[in-house]
């Protein structure tokens, strides 16, 4: 469930932003195609894990794949660094693509005056 709250940050991220400057009166333009296309692929990918998960629930039950002797710790350094990857991937992504698009809409402006 984790992992579903670390996608979440690039669409959530975009979104905010986008909320903020439009409750600060500016004029928003459509996203950008590769926004778009990322915030769907993540989606997609939640949606995909979020099906998934009664069957991983359902196998962990079983006891399918359990290795009796696995340290815990080794499960909750690796939980973590993916936790905090793509935490801090798309969290970046988000931000790049922002600032890039954010970019772009400042040169059209000037372009228009």
């Amino acid at each position: 469930v984790a992992v579903l709250g670390a996608l979440s940050f690039f669409p959530a991220i975009i979104l905010f932003r986008r909320d903020q400057a439009r409750q600060d009166g500016q004029t928003l333009k459509p996203l950008s195609d590769p926004i778009i296309d990322r915030i769907t692929t993540i989606i997609n990918a939640e949606l995909l894990a979020l099906i998934t998960i009664p069957l991983f629930a359902t196998l962990m039950a079983r006891g399918v794949l359990y290795v009796e002797g696995f340290p815990w710790g080794v499960g909750v350094v690796l939980y973590a660094l993916c936790l905090g990857g793509a935490g801090f991937k798309y969290g970046k992504e988000a931000f790049d693509m922002m600032e890039a698009e954010g970019a772009l809409l400042a040169a059209a402006a000037s372009e228009e005056d």
